[in-house]
């Protein structure tokens, strides 16, 4: 059950990477991160540690939906558009504020 919930977290990440206006909630960012995180690394331990480049396919996977995500979250917790900026400086700095506050109550 919970396998399928992370495995679900995944995919909608993936599939949501052009849509930068919607709303991501905590879970859902916070293992998309974790896993987009992971499959990096290894991809640049046994791929382009032997080649000593980094593809264009790749990188772009892993960019665009990190991107779209946060900015989904920025959304969901309430912040100001503004903080975008943040997110293409500063990423995994911007983590624990993007992960660890409530969404933002609605009307």
């Amino acid at each position: 059950m919970a396998l399928t919930r992370l495995f679900h977290f995944i995919l909608a990440g993936f599939l949501k990477t052009f849509n930068f206006s919607g709303l991501e909630k905590r879970a859902g960012y916070i293992v998309f991160v974790v896993f987009q995180v992971g499959w990096f690394c290894l991809y640049l331990k046994w791929f382009a540690m032997q080649t000593s480049e980094i593809g264009f396919v790749p990188l772009l996977l892993f960019i665009l939906p990190m991107l779209a995500c946060g900015s989904r979250r920025i959304n969901d917790a309430g912040y100001s558009r503004g903080v975008f900026i943040l997110l293409l400086i500063a990423p995994y700095l911007l983590f624990p504020f993007l992960a660890f506050p409530a969404s933002a109550t609605r009307k």
